[in-house]
């Protein structure tokens, strides 16, 4: 019996030669991973903080990379969460929770509960590090009672310039939410 193949199409374009090193221009939608984020942010804020400003922190951050983590630091993710950052999350979770401070003996078991999330892939998945990394934010909003004050603690700088790139580029991202450029500009 013999089986027949029915030939749908024939290619007939050339292949690339080895020897041609060209660069080629591929267009990339990357308002396609700006609108992930944003619905991310949407679903996972879990501050007062506009989502606009978390966006924008966000790329400020890591350029949207999920797995990104710079050498020579603790940081992971999105939101760059370090290890003491996730600590102070567990902590004052427990805080708002207990309506006082934990004990010594609840911090300690907070602080390894925290360090085995950091020390796993958790801070990888976009959902988590959004949720953790707002929450450390309102953590910091909550001590400075202001938003900008928030930010000068949050990055240990008095100028408040960290602050006035992300609020500018958030102003930006209201008028025109699926433009990358505001970004873009913003890390300049």
């Amino acid at each position: 019996m013999t089986t027949t193949h029915k030939v749908i199409k024939k290619h007939k374009a050339k292949l690339t030669p080895k020897s041609d090193t060209t660069p080629v221009t591929v267009p990339v939608d990357d308002s396609a991973r700006l609108r992930e984020i944003r619905q991310l942010v949407q679903t996972n804020n879990k501050s007062t903080l506009d989502d606009n400003l978390v966006v924008c922190q966000i790329f400020m951050e890591s350029r949207f990379d999920s797995n990104a983590a710079p050498g020579g630091s603790s940081a992971k993710g999105l939101m760059q969460m370090t290890k003491g950052a996730v600590q102070q999350v567990y902590k004052y979770r427990a805080q708002k929770e207990l309506g006082h401070m934990p004990s010594d003996t609840q911090t300690h078991q907070l602080f390894a509960e925290a360090a085995t999330v950091h020390a796993s892939s958790q801070l990888n998945d976009d959902a988590t590090n959004i949720g953790l990394g707002t929450e450390y934010m309102q953590y910091w909003i909550d001590k400075a009672h202001s938003i900008d004050g928030a930010y000068k603690l949050y990055r240990g700088l008095s100028n408040g310039i960290y602050y006035q790139k992300i609020k500018g580029c958030a102003d930006k991202l209201r008028a025109d939410p699926d433009a990358m450029q505001p970004l873009r500009d913003m890390v300049k």
